[in-house]
């Protein structure tokens, strides 16, 4: 019996180093994987896991815009608008990884109803995991941690 519970701490803490070790690369891969409407954007961004994924700055925004009765984050993020077409950001997506030792930007590009997008994911090493410090839409002109809620 010690050795199946060793064996299940062994096990726990190697999955715990896994995801502590995420690059910003694959964090941004898994959001756009599988289209948007199955990326993991939601499950980073939902209050029970904002906290692990994001800096101080977007979880108290998140929570803001949780709060508001008129949302002020009222588009997709990830597609930089209000609807997209699954498919096409599939097949156009590119994603290019810039890191540094303590900073890291992930910028993904892709076309949506023929339109060409370009977001930026901006990273900072936090302890012995990356978190997301900011979003950004460079053919849109906005940027996450410039809304106000």
């Amino acid at each position: 019996m010690v050795k199946l519970w060793l064996h299940v701490a062994i096990l726990i803490h190697l999955a715990a180093s896994a995801a502590s070790a995420e690059t910003p690369e694959a964090l941004v891969r898994g959001i756009y994987a599988g289209g948007l409407t199955q990326g993991s954007f939601s499950r980073l961004r939902s209050p029970a896991q904002r906290a692990q994924y994001f800096q101080p700055g977007l979880v108290k925004l998140f929570a803001a815009d949780d709060r508001s009765e008129n949302l002020c984050i009222d588009f997709a993020i990830t597609s930089s608008g209000q609807d997209y077409d699954e498919k096409e950001i599939t097949r156009t997506l590119r994603i290019e990884t810039k890191a540094g030792d303590n900073r890291a930007a992930v910028d993904v590009r892709f076309r949506n109803f023929g339109e060409a997008n370009h977001i930026r994911y901006d990273f900072v090493r936090a302890g012995d995991r990356w978190k997301i410090a900011d979003i950004a839409s460079l053919s849109h002109r906005w940027r996450l941690s410039k809304l106000r809620c």
